[in-house]
């Protein structure tokens, strides 16, 4: 089975040729493109008909699956809130996708999911979590998301919008503004987007990477120290209501040599005596390939 999955991302839109068989999947082509800058709905979809057609080279797809960075309605029809993107709220998304794809001679069967959720499906069919029934990924970029797999599982809840973890309270600071229209929230504290913004104000690279090999310096060390705090309280607010068998690191974040390992020993402290032993925190071996292969497969999930 040929699909394409696509990762719609604020700088840049990524898309795949897939292969399944059987078990196995392979990533046949691959094409990225920078995000516009209008970020509309228009120029969106006409870039993502592109890439699918470009990524398919002439071959027939089966299954186009999109990853929006964003709340889905239950049907996953409807993109109800997209912070980033001018346009695409409250807009059903694939009914604009579908035309421009026919236009381009291809007529597959469309989909699309939360990214962090492909990033989960992906990692479930092909990644860390293969052969898992109950595990988390966080994605750890300019925000923080998260797929949830429960008894072999996608987890979304009754209104299609659970495993935002990022948007879990973490400070009751009401000046801790979010994206989505609250505040206090995790991703306004342990984000990379966050780190970046302290550093500029202490006259410092705002830049992760960057920041995260300067541990030396006690004004670098401090603001990740306080956002990987904050990040392992809410993996172990997690841990006690979910009990996952693993937990998956992905996202830009996540390729911070050690990051895994200092994480997990700053979450330690948090949990109850039983379930220490059981925590297990790993990064992604897939990176931002997850997302795609996820994208590919959504629609070999049992909803």
């Amino acid at each position: 089975m040929l699909s394409v999955g696509v990762d719609l991302g604020g700088h840049t839109i990524s898309a795949a040729l897939v292969e399944r068989k059987g078990e196995t999947a392979r990533m046949l082509s691959r094409a990225d493109r920078e995000t516009p800058g209008s970020r509309g709905l228009d120029e969106v979809v006409q870039i993502i008909a592109g890439m699918v057609d470009e990524v398919s080279q002439g071959r027939q797809i089966s299954f186009v699956g999109i990853g929006i960075p964003g709340f889905l309605d239950k049907t996953r029809r409807k993109i109800t809130r997209l912070t980033n993107f001018s346009g695409l709220e409250n807009v059903y998304f694939l009914e604009h996708l579908a035309p421009a794809l026919n236009r381009r001679g291809l007529s597959p069967l469309i989909g699309m999911e939360n990214d962090a959720n492909c990033s989960a499906v992906g990692e479930a069919f092909c990644g860390a979590a293969k052969g898992c029934r109950d595990f988390i990924v966080l994605t750890l970029g300019t925000g923080i998301g998260s797929g949830i797999f429960v008894n072999g599982g996608l987890l979304t809840g009754a209104h299609g919008m659970a495993g935002e973890s990022g948007h879990m309270t973490i400070s009751g600071k009401s000046d801790m503004s979010c994206g989505c229209g609250s505040a206090g929230h995790l991703e306004t504290i342990a984000s990379a987007d966050y780190i970046e913004r302290g550093a500029r104000q202490e006259g410092l690279p705002p830049n992760f990477r960057l920041l995260w090999n300067m541990r030396d310096d006690k004004r670098a060390d401090a603001l990740i120290s306080n956002a990987l705090d904050a990040l392992a309280g809410g993996i172990a607010s997690l841990v006690v209501v979910l009990d996952p068998e693993k937990i998956i690191l992905s996202g830009g974040m996540s390729k911070a040599e050690g990051l895994a390992e200092e994480v997990r020993a700053r979450t330690l402290r948090w949990l109850p005596l039983p379930l220490r032993e059981q925590l297990r925190i790993e990064a992604s071996a897939l990176g931002t390939e997850a997302a795609l292969y996820g994208a590919a497969s959504i629609s070999m999930l049992e909803r």
